[in-house]
């Protein structure tokens, strides 16, 4: 959310910032419908699923736009992108979906 609100605007993340506020409302309904907030509820297992999905989607959306905000020379930038990495690590972790393609991408947000 940090993203689209405050480099929405630059040329580099603009196309990734539609698809990056979806899957955050998508991640967020599928919460609702887990804890029966929206109404009903879905059985655990296609919770489960749903959520591991999206926290999927959602770390390759962040990885891909803080790399585009972080190509984008914009003032502050180099520091979302670094600020991202940990966050992105962590989830990588916790959520077993580190892989060598988004480890040396975090890594190098890590030293943008």
């Amino acid at each position: 959310m940090r993203a689209a609100g405050e480099f929405g605007d630059v040329e580099r993340f603009a196309p990734l910032k539609d698809r990056m506020l979806a899957t955050a409302a998508s991640l967020d309904y599928v919460l609702m419908l887990t804890t029966g907030s929206a109404g009903l509820r879905v059985r655990e297992l296609d919770a489960e699923r749903a959520i591991r999905d999206g926290m999927a989607r959602a770390v390759d959306d962040l990885i891909a736009g803080a790399t585009a905000i972080a190509r984008s020379g914009v003032p502050a930038a180099r520091r979302f992108a670094h600020d991202a990495s940990k966050p992105l690590r962590a989830a990588l972790r916790s959520e077993q979906l580190e892989n060598d393609e988004r480890t040396f991408a975090v890594i190098a947000l890590a030293n943008a």
